[in-house]
């Protein structure tokens, strides 16, 4: 299990505290339900009623078809790209948005070429509050406290008293929304359904989902050039075994170089089949926690730090250092996603030698492993329900922003202006320092697309992403709380979480037996797990029943 994060005590303490400071109402309702809804019309609406109909845009023809979970791909950006929306969406007044960056605080408006020519694009001038990924919770939460809401609102999905929040301070876009109302904007009906029910609580829509899912998902990617320069050209191992063995082989401590940038636990867990966060059977809902295998898990990774294959540097790092190391060549694996893949190349300082993939999950003694679906959605962008703007600017505002790979919008978007952020390769763009830095604005949590399967100059990439998730695809499991709400979980599981995993790190570390487990998950349900188990069963019998409502 990973240590807690910040970000988790913050949602857990900052966020629940400055909810309280505004005297919005705590729910306990749950998505999909009908309690407190503000809108009696929607009261007795079902999830799937709900829904925005999807209809994936279709004037752009992928290289590689992908489906409703595989990302189509690209081998090179369409040399003509669709011009795909003509009105220009805003209402010349500015719009107000708040948001965290994940990379550098990129110039200000005013030193920003790109952000200015931006605001000729869209029509209203974007006035964008940043604050980095790390900063950004507390920022959020002071912001809630004061009443000091923007326009448009980059609100997180594990925000605490989410349902509450979302009803007293942002609009109800339901009739907006809902079924083919969607239509309207073609790009917010491009967006799947999975990611929408992160938005729906309370009988209502309160939201528009950032689309992740496949993107998302996390699996070892590994230095394919390192591999290759040790005679290994195939390392996908065939069960944990064969895995320690690999890891070994590539490690090097004389050297400073070790297989691994942290430890490998949720690879570990999803070669025992052990649920993604929760599962769900018959309405009964089990923790991955209480999984039989989670010791077998613990057990294995501890064999893995014992045997000198993890940096013995991780357990006091953070991310940003470890994808340091595999761009480096320290370590030859880290856990990460295909948004990662992608960021390790546009990172890259080993030349063109430099070459990524990434491992399958085998099962523990042989056969196949369960893969982890990532979350559907990054974050939920909600608008302000004093803001000055017609709902229907900022829903326009929103579905140019989502506008699909392959078209103009996209291509300005993503990579600004030519000559001045990129120059073409053939019809690829390649970004310039300067491209890198002044679009780094955060437009993605304001809408985005799905993320499509692409790397400039780098079609061979491509195949590989391609390949491994249509390998992995049949095999995929879900959290079962998505789309359910639990007062406790939100409030709590940082706290409780954060307990857990320090246990579970001392165990990996051989400070203490793996007996320890057991009684510290008793500890865990009973200092709040029990109670988001029984918060998760009524929220998710309340929606099955309102499934069947007409």
């Amino acid at each position: 299990m990973e240590p807690v994060s910040r970000r988790s005590l913050l949602r857990g303490g900052l966020a629940t505290a400055a909810l309280a400071a505004t005297g919005l109402p705590v729910l306990s309702g749950c998505s999909n339900t009908t309690a407190g809804t503000s809108n009696a019309k929607t009261a007795q609406k079902s999830a799937a009623a709900l829904l925005p109909t999807y209809r994936k845009y279709a004037q752009v023809k992928p290289d590689l078809v992908g489906t409703d979970l595989i990302l189509d791909g690209f081998l090179s950006y369409p040399d003509k790209p669709v011009r795909a929306i003509e009105e220009t969406p805003g209402d010349g007044k500015t719009v107000t948005f708040m948001t965290n960056i994940p990379g550098a605080i990129p110039p200000t408006e005013d030193r920003n070429s790109f952000w200015q020519a931006l605001n000729k694009r869209i029509g209203s001038p974007l006035e964008i509050s940043m604050a980095s990924n790390d900063e950004y919770p507390e920022k959020f939460a002071t912001r809630i406290a004061g009443n000091d809401l923007p326009d448009v609102i980059n609100i997180p999905p594990s925000t605490a008293q989410l349902p509450g929040l979302l009803q007293a301070k942002c609009q109800d876009l339901t009739e907006h929304l809902a079924g083919d109302a969607v239509l309207k904007y073609p790009f917010l009906a491009n967006l799947p359904a999975e990611a929408w029910k992160g938005c729906i609580y309370n009988g209502a829509i309160w939201g528009i989902p950032i689309p992740r899912g496949m993107a998302r998902t996390a699996l070892p990617l590994y230095r394919e050039d390192l591999l290759a320069a040790k005679g290994i050209k195939d390392p996908a191992p065939s069960n944990f075994q064969e895995f320690l063995d690999l890891c070994k082989e590539l490690t090097d401590a004389k050297s400073r170089r070790w297989a691994w940038a942290s430890a490998p636990t949720n690879y570990v867990k999803q070669m025992l089949d052990i649920p993604y966060l929760w599962k769900q059977e018959g309405g009964k809902f089990t923790s991955a926690n209480e999984s039989e295998q989670m010791k077998t898990a613990l057990e294995s990774v501890r064999k893995l730090v014992a045997a000198g294959v993890v940096n013995p540097d991780a357990f006091g790092s953070g991310a940003s250092q470890q994808k340091q190391w595999f761009n480096g060549g320290i370590v030859c694996f880290v856990l990460d996603s295909f948004v990662a893949w992608n960021q390790f190349y546009a990172d890259n300082t080993a030349g063109d030698a430099f070459a990524v993939n990434m491992l399958d999950v085998p099962g523990f003694d042989g056969g196949e492993g369960t893969p982890w679906l990532g979350l559907a959605l990054n974050n939920i962008t909600a608008f302000n329900k004093d803001n000055e703007h017609s709902t229907e600017t900022l829903l326009k505002l929103a579905n140019w922003m989502s506008a699909s790979f392959g078209t103009e919008e996209y291509l300005f978007r993503k990579y600004g202006l030519p000559g001045s952020h990129y120059t073409m390769q053939g019809s690829d763009p390649i970004p310039s320092r300067t491209g890198v830095t002044e679009t780094g604005i955060g437009l993605q949590y304001f809408g985005d697309a799905p993320m499509a399967l692409y790397l400039a100059g780098k079609p061979d990439v491509v195949r590989k992403q391609y390949a491994i998730q249509q390998k992995i695809t049949p095999r995929l499991i879900k959290d079962a709380s998505y789309g359910l709400y639990s007062d406790t979980k939100d409030r709590r599981s940082g706290q409780i979480d954060g307990v857990l995993n320090d246990l579970a790190t001392q165990i990996i570390l051989g400070r203490k037996p793996v007996s320890d487990w057991d009684e510290g998950v008793k500890v865990w349900l009973s200092n709040g797990g029990e109670a988001i188990r029984g918060e998760l069963e009524k929220s998710y019998a309340e929606a099955a029943k309102n499934a069947g409502t007409k």
